[in-house]
């Protein structure tokens, strides 16, 4: 016959603790009982302890089960109650993550409306500055009938080198479209790539991750 470590406590006129303190030196065996219990024969307990008493052990044994039965019951609620929190945070951590790409894909678009605005302004300058080549260098094919032709070949090169600068500035400008653009293709797809890297992770992953 196996009893519990209280019944053997009992049966031997013993504390608890000294039933435990036996176990740990060896000097009392123990064996495993139903649900992972530790269990004292009681052979082997009154070869310890000599002459035993004989409670009534049926009525200890019930609210034992059922306390213990209590605590694994409040136990599993805790931990799916831990579980659940943990999920939850990790679909708050994901709605932020949407909220940010979604922020950043506003301030991308805003970005390259005004690039475009920026390229439509500086083309528009371009246009009007050649207009006025044109019209200047119509008035220097004018001066060549004039005696002055000197003076009008420094005028022809004048408007060139203006010309020249005009030209050197649009090149520029569209480089720094084009950077400008780049850019917020970039920065659009590291958000992309962070926002897919969390919905992709394993769900226990998601769970218990720190």
């Amino acid at each position: 016959m196996e009893v519990t470590i209280s019944q053997a406590a009992k049966m031997a006129g013993v504390s608890r603790a000294t039933i435990y303190n036996d176990i740990e030196a060896g000097t009392l065996s123990v064996v495993q009982g139903a649900k992972d219990r530790k269990m004292v024969n009681v052979a082997e307990l009154e070869r310890v302890y000599k002459n035993l008493k004989n409670p009534d052990l049926e009525p200890e044994s019930k609210p034992v089960e059922i306390s213990q039965e209590r605590h694994k019951v409040i136990d599993a609620g805790g931990q799916v109650g831990v579980l659940q929190e943990r999920l939850e945070a990790q679909k708050k951590q994901t709605q932020f993550l949407e909220a940010q790409l979604a922020k950043e894909q506003e301030e991308r678009l805003r970005e390259r409306e005004a690039a475009k605005a920026f390229e439509e302004y500086f083309k528009s300058q371009i246009e009007n500055q050649a207009e006025s080549i044109k019209n200047i260098t119509r008035l220097l094919e004018d001066q060549r009938t004039q005696e002055e032709k000197p003076q009008s070949n420094d005028w022809e090169k004048a408007f060139k080198t203006l010309e020249d600068r005009i030209s050197n500035q649009d090149a520029q400008a569209k480089k720094e479209i084009e950077e400008v653009r780049k850019s917020s293709q970039q920065q659009v797809m590291r958000y992309k790539t962070a926002l897919e890297a969390e919905k992709n992770k394993p769900f226990w992953k998601k769970l218990f991750a720190s």
